[in-house]
């Protein structure tokens, strides 16, 4: 079994991320496995134009024949680093697509001053898509690489940080020798009937590259008739409403009822349009859990205008709450009028086009605003 070490690290300035892959190799090398490292730094990649180039034909060769892939790299503003991301665009063509395909793959992200989980979401999302699994994670930051050398954080401090990489890097190991499988979470269906799946198909739903037609809510509101329980009441009231009629209708001469028809009657059905304040409080419902893992936050809102409401949502993770009222100490505060509100919650405007055009106002955090539009998919 060998492993493969892809480095996208920037040498001249790699924020500790040598020293993480040196103590992954050396823990490997412990449990009598190989790591092979392939720094795209050196490789002379040359940046993606649409066609295949000669060094990427070798590190592909080298992926598809690896059991398991340590993608590691360091966060340059929330991002991996460009080398990395030119990489990651040679695997859309189709020649290169598998070379990532039922791999478990260990992400590792190390930043100067934080945005690294931002990097790793990138690069999940980035291996999920080429058919990978993310069987391992760990992010750090240079205060934390900086303490792996004694005389900057002491013996305590540099034992607690190689600790964490060596059971992370031991937990990876586990995953490879069970050679566990795992459903890919997608943003699409990806099959009509689940019953006849068969085992390649659990280990990956859907052909690399493959992209489904997303389809509006209004068809889907028009497919699933929402409205259908108000049209049943609507006919039961003109049933009832013709035997009542009949039954106690003046008698004629003869003495007998006079069944008397009912005037028609017809309602008119229309879709019930939600208000901002009651989508707001359906965001954990369309909270995204498999993009926010490690995240902790707290968001505000504060809104005015035609609705005037305050409420705000606590994620832990992959937990997401919506509470009504003022948080005493939110991570950020969206303030924003009832109009333009609605807007972002229907897709008219994204959260940070919003901000940009000056429709609504932040306090705290704006990182978490560029997150808010990914971690709620409200369309």
């Amino acid at each position: 079994m060998n492993i493969v070490i892809l480095n996208g690290n920037m040498p001249q300035n790699d924020f500790g991320l040598g020293k993480v892959i040196k103590i992954i190799t050396d823990t490997l090398a412990e449990l009598e496995i190989s790591a092979e490292e392939i720094n795209l730094g050196y490789s002379e990649t040359p940046y993606f134009d649409g066609i295949k180039s000669q060094a990427t034909d070798e590190i592909i060769r080298r992926l598809r024949d690896s059991a398991g892939v340590v993608v590691a790299c360091t966060a340059q503003l929330f991002s991996p680093t460009a080398i990395m991301q030119t990489f990651f665009e040679y695997l859309q063509l189709d020649e290169y697509a598998d070379a990532l395909r039922e791999k478990h793959c260990f992400l590792v992200a190390v930043s100067q001053r934080g945005g690294e989980r931002s990097a790793l979401d990138y690069i999940s999302r980035v291996v999920q898509y080429f058919g990978g699994f993310e069987s391992a994670t760990i992010g750090l930051q240079e205060i934390h690489t900086r303490s792996l050398d004694a005389e900057y954080g002491g013996e305590s401090a540099k034992d607690e940080i190689r600790e964490i990489i060596e059971r992370e890097t031991e937990d990876f190991y586990r995953v490879l020798r069970q050679n566990r499988k795992r459903v890919i979470p997608r943003d699409y269906a990806v099959y009509d009937r689940v019953a006849s799946l068969t085992g390649a198909d659990v280990a990956v739903f859907s052909p690399v590259g493959e992209k489904k037609e997303r389809v509006p809510v209004s068809e889907v509101y028009q497919k699933l008739n929402l409205d259908a329980f108000t049209e049943q009441q609507e006919r039961d009231i003109q049933e009832l409403t013709r035997f009542f009629a009949e039954k106690y209708a003046s008698p004629d001469g003869d003495g007998e009822p006079v069944p008397v028809k009912a005037p028609a009657r017809k309602i008119a059905v229309t879709p019930r349009e939600r208000s901002a304040r009651q989508i707001t409080q359906s965001l954990p419902h369309y909270f995204q859990p498999q993009l926010s893992n490690g995240l902790t936050a707290v968001i505000q809102f504060n809104i005015s205008g035609e609705e005037t409401f305050d409420g705000y949502v606590t994620i832990q993770s992959t937990e997401c709450a919506y509470a009504e009222g003022v948080h005493s100490a939110p991570d950020i505060t969206i303030i924003a009028d009832t109009a333009i509100w609605k807007d972002v919650l229907t897709h008219k405007y994204t959260a940070q086009k919003a901000f940009m055009i000056g429709g609504l106002k932040v306090r705290g955090n704006f990182v978490l605003l560029t997150k808010f539009d990914m971690l709620f998919k409200l369309e």
